[in-house]
């Protein structure tokens, strides 16, 4: 179960015997392809804009309604199974997260939709009348645009190193495309003295690359995982900013514990680091698992502030907590002294 996610109160198939059990999650599956049914009536009568939001809902209610096990054993096979899941795999962007193409979730190719990027409008073109439309809904969904917004947070952050430190170096950790790169006036005009992108994806680190001729000749990609910032195996130096854009939405709490205490080390005194992490509530969670096959780590807003729990508080200068206008994604700024 992902953090902050209550337990249903109203469901007692956890506690079943195995066969009781598999009986009560053969009856919700043929619930749900019943269910499906109607909302894919929708779509025929209807158009595909009315039917996506009832997709969504429908599922929402049912992630809402079922334990874990019930969800993953039944609801989720159900809805793959059934005639609407190739409906909303003509949309480019679902189908691009259900297939994966490199070989992990939330790619940076994914969230190239999301940004409305022109390097996914190719794809977003080959696609069916009524792929573009369900895309038209699933892009502009709250949690897409506060991912637009995470961008923009981004971007904002760097101009103001840039005004804080003339010359501010930069340091991006899983920085996928770095499309926030695009939206900084602080690196198109020459003030970040260095701005290095690490991703353990060489594709995405290979698009970065190109934004030396662009943006920024500021801008060093360095082949790096996780792992290898939390064991120091690299020659990064100091920075006046460090943050995450995507990356705590799969980290689990150890983890982004350990992570923000090495990316703290990173800083020079007044440096910021800054680590978003979608909040729990968000409306489309379920369709994303059920059909992205997209699955995050949403929290509270404690838990995000938990991040900072291994670093000494006398290191702290100052330590923000925000949201973003929607208050889909909470946001923690560590100051270093």
């Amino acid at each position: 179960m992902a953090p902050g996610r209550a337990a249903p109160s109203g469901s007692a198939s956890h506690r079943l015997p195995v066969r009781s059990r598999e009986r009560h999650d053969a009856d919700v599956a043929r619930d749900v392809r019943r269910a499906l049914d109607q909302v894919h009536a929708i779509a025929l009568a209807d158009g595909y804009d009315p039917f996506i939001a009832e997709l969504i809902d429908f599922l929402g209610v049912m992630r809402d309604s079922f334990r874990d096990g019930t969800w993953r054993e039944a609801v989720v096979p159900a809805a793959r199974g059934h005639g609407v899941a190739a409906l909303v795999h003509e949309d480019p962007f679902t189908r691009h997260s259900f297939a994966r193409p490199r070989g992990y979730p939330g790619d940076a190719g994914l969230l190239d939709f999301v940004y409305r990027h022109p390097a996914a409008r190719a794809a977003e073109e080959a696609a069916t009348a009524g792929g573009r439309a369900v895309m038209a809904h699933t892009v502009n969904v709250t949690a897409c645009e506060a991912v637009r917004q995470r961008r923009e947070i981004l971007a904002g952050r760097i101009d103001e190193a840039a005004r804080r430190r003339p010359g501010a170096e930069v340091l991006a950790i899983a920085c996928g495309h770095l499309r926030e790169a695009e939206s900084s006036l602080a690196l198109r005009e020459g003030r970040i003295g260095r701005l290095v992108a690490t991703d353990q994806d060489p594709v995405s680190l290979g698009t970065v690359a190109g934004y030396r001729e662009t943006v920024s000749a500021a801008i060093e990609t360095r082949p790096l995982s996780v792992r290898q910032v939390l064991a120091a195996r690299h020659d990064l130096g100091l920075f006046d900013l460090v943050y995450a854009a995507g990356l705590y939405d799969y980290l689990e709490e150890r983890l982004a514990a350990r992570l923000t205490r090495a990316l703290f080390a990173r800083l020079r005194p007044g440096g910021r680091l800054l680590v978003p992490n979608f909040r729990t509530g968000v409306r489309e969670e379920a369709y994303m698992e059920a059909y992205m096959d997209w699955h995050l780590l949403y929290r509270s807003r404690a838990e995000i502030e938990a991040f900072a729990s291994e670093i000494p508080p006398e290191e702290v200068a100052q330590f923000r907590y925000f949201e973003d206008e929607s208050g889909l994604i909470g946001y923690l700024e560590i100051e270093r002294r």
